[in-house]
């Protein structure tokens, strides 16, 4: 595939991408390439690498000159950001099949006439919504911008191993032999980090369920559950089940293992990954099912709310998430986690562990919730996150707070957020 066509892909993707901005990018990906299966490997991680670079540099690009076109972004990425001359672009845009057409005397004008770059301002600079940034810094005081340039990066290819089914050694071994290039993540026991991306379905370790793509700070939120056999666990957002299936690991397939969540195409979709996992010490429930619920006050040793969140810390991972940020919508989910945080934590029995987990960076659905929380119920208490994390994972954890919030720059992870409070008694 010529250049000029894997340009003219990357617009008819980012079309829809940004005609659908209820569906997240990587999903409407999938969905193109399965649909233009003549499209060869090589050309899809061409569109695929363009296509994410728009995205990333989305504001930046809108600064230069606001778009909503597909077309014209990839126009203004091509000469701003990888700075190729109009001669080139022209060369580029040309009237042959499966190629963009020439350039408009419009689109001539508009690349002559983008806002010069050394006026450009922070949020655009560093390609985040500008209402974000206050947040960004109460957050990261010190290393607010090389945070903010840690989320406009690629991120890594993690593997978490399925300890019911293999071992983390016995993987690295096997990687090795098929010539695959990957290390152990720094911080999970579980975790591989492939040194580049690779195409996984028909790889053998994934058949047969000895691997799962995980990133390795949700593989860290799992383990700090600390959750072990014969135990009762309840994965209160459990979505497609990524957590519990590190969990269930943990558990190994002994106890009582349940996932909850609001939408029934997720609970069904982390009954296939368990199936294949050969976790079988599992049941799923709708939180709709009030009833059943009702039942299950005080029950669980362990109840994980992975709460829905802004997703900051998943940026450099779903760029198009920036896209759709917005002030109003962060403090309507800050109120939402406050109610699923306390319905959930009645789930708790004595003596057992609350976990409450974010993949956000900002202070006000972590440390604020948590604060909130603890203040209107005196019958948990916090549990040091260093004294969980030397239990479940090394003798050295990466903080020194009582809470974790797990760094995109400092850690090369997804922004994960963690807290593990302990019910002492029951509040009358």
């Amino acid at each position: 595939m010529k250049i000029s066509a894997r340009i003219q892909s990357t617009i008819d993707l980012l079309d829809i991408i940004l005609g659908s901005p209820e569906v997240p990018a990587d999903k409407i990906m999938v969905s193109f390439f399965r649909e233009r299966r003549f499209i060869g490997g090589g050309d899809r991680r061409a569109i695929a690498e363009l296509t994410y670079s728009v995205l990333r540099n989305y504001f930046k690009l809108n600064w230069f000159h606001k778009t909503d076109s597909a077309r014209l972004l990839v126009i203004v990425y091509l000469k701003a950001i990888e700075k190729k001359s109009l001669i080139s672009l022209e060369s580029l845009f040309v009237n042959e099949i499966f190629c963009p057409s020439p350039l408009t005397s419009a689109e001539i004008k508009i690349l002559n006439t983008l806002k010069p770059e050394e006026s450009v301002p922070i949020w655009a600079a560093y390609n985040v919504p500008e209402d974000i940034i206050p947040y960004l810094k109460e957050s990261f005081p010190n290393t607010f911008k090389d945070e903010l340039l840690a989320l406009n990066q690629q991120a890594p290819f993690d593997l978490r191993v399925n300890v019911l089914k293999n071992t983390t050694t016995a993987v690295l071994k096997q990687l090795e032999r098929d010539e695959i290039e990957a290390k152990p993540t720094p911080f999970s026991p579980i975790g591989i980090r492939l040194e580049k991306r690779r195409p996984l379905p028909d790889y053998p370790l994934w058949k047969d369920g000895s691997i799962e793509v995980q990133d390795e700070g949700s593989q860290v939120i799992a383990l700090l559950c600390k959750a072990e056999p014969g135990m009762s666990v309840l994965d209160y957002c459990a979505g497609a089940g990524g957590k519990s299936l590190a969990i269930a690991g943990c558990m190994q397939n002994k106890g009582r293992l349940v996932l909850s969540d609001i939408l029934e195409w997720r609970l069904k979709r982390a009954q296939e990954r368990l199936k294949r996992a050969g976790v079988h010490n599992y049941e799923c429930r709708l939180v709709t099912d009030k009833s059943w619920f009702k039942r299950q006050e005080i029950r669980f040793d362990r109840v994980l709310v992975d709460a829905p969140c802004s997703g900051t810390g998943t940026w450099r991972r779903n760029p198009d998430l920036k896209m759709k940020f917005t002030e109003q919508d962060l403090l309507e989910l800050v109120q939402k986690q406050q109610e699923i945080l306390n319905k959930a934590s009645k789930f708790v029995k004595p003596k057992g562990l609350l976990i409450y987990a974010t993949c956000s960076l900002l202070q006000i659905e972590n440390h604020q919730q948590i604060k909130n929380f603890l203040n209107n119920n005196p019958d948990f208490e916090l549990v040091p996150i260093g004294t969980i994390w030397k239990e479940t994972i090394s003798s050295s954890c990466p903080t020194q707070e009582d809470m974790l919030q797990l760094s995109t720059f400092l850690h090369q992870t997804d922004g994960f957020f963690v807290s593990v409070m302990m019910r002492t008694f029951l509040d009358s």
